[in-house]
């Protein structure tokens, strides 16, 4: 053997340890666990509760009854919570207002609905609002009737995983319009978050007679009958809950068509970390 293939060797010895060494000071997680996760630490508020990588995303959409580009999207979120099995998407829909004038008045319409999207739009850095939009967890919108980003959005929404749980509990009190609701809420990271409350309600049907969709039926499901704050919760490690709540139901919303959602959100940057689904 030549004194310049000794040299190789050595070198390539001296290669291998190397990489060796960087190999074991640097471990990773197991394949597919994402870093984050694989470092979490004992006090998750997966324990116990659903887990908040894997809870269910909030979507929201912003539609009008006066909008002819609306129904569509509306059908989306409708056939969204039809294919998605076991929970894993939560579907709102806030009727707003400012297309009453032009000649029909959404029944389900509210200027609250309307300056929750104005709110969106600020958060999101937007220069202006439009129907339908869609709003996933929060953070990232769409034309809600734009199939395809819809469904990117959400899968994106899934990879990054939500850093909260909820849990709803509901008992009936005996009558079809008396519930109590019990609220559970912890997250990981810094607060606070806002636990919402809302009450939504499905199978809507309406005769339109004016406006962009006038001689249309219009089939509304995951209407926002009611939303409002809870409670605002500062540690979520310690977690919060509630005691028996009243839900009060206003005559013409049928119980068998309402569900209670409730939900984590940022005040701040209004994105959400958690939530959860139950039907009266």
């Amino acid at each position: 053997m030549t004194q310049e293939s000794k040299l190789l060797i050595v070198a390539g010895v001296i290669l291998l340890a190397l990489l060796g060494a960087i190999s074991v000071a640097s471990p990773r997680p197991a394949m597919g666990v994402p870093a984050a996760e694989a470092n979490a630490d004992s006090g998750s508020p997966s324990q116990g509760m659903a887990s908040e990588r894997g809870g269910p995303l909030v979507v929201e959409l912003f539609t009008s009854q006066g909008c002819s580009s609306c129904p569509p999207a509306d059908r989306l979120l409708s056939r969204l919570a039809e294919e998605v099995e076991g929970g894993e998407i939560i579907p709102l829909a806030f009727h707003v207002d400012y297309w009453n004038y032009i000649g029909w008045q959404d029944p389900f319409s509210s200027k609250d609905w309307s300056r929750r999207q104005q709110n969106y739009a600020a958060a999101l850095g937007a220069t202006r609002i439009y129907t339908p939009q869609l709003v996933v967890a929060g953070g990232a919108d769409c034309v809600g009737s734009d199939a395809d980003e819809v469904e990117r959005l959400i899968a994106a929404a899934k990879r990054r995983g939500q850093r909260g749980a909820v849990e709803v509990a509901l008992e009936s009190q005996g009558q079809p319009a008396s519930w109590q609701a019990r609220l559970a809420a912890k997250f990981d990271g810094e607060g606070p978050l806002d636990l919402m409350l809302a009450i939504v309600e499905n199978d809507l049907v309406t005769e339109v007679s004016r406006g962009e969709n006038a001689r249309r039926t219009l089939h509304n499901d995951f209407v926002v009958r009611r939303l409002e704050k809870v409670a605002t919760v500062v540690d979520g490690r310690a977690g919060w809950h509630s005691g028996p709540r009243s839900l009060e139901l206003e005559a013409g919303w049928k119980p068998g068509k309402l569900r209670v959602v409730a939900f984590l959100q940022d005040p701040g940057d209004l994105s959400i970390h958690g939530a959860a689904s139950e039907p009266l």
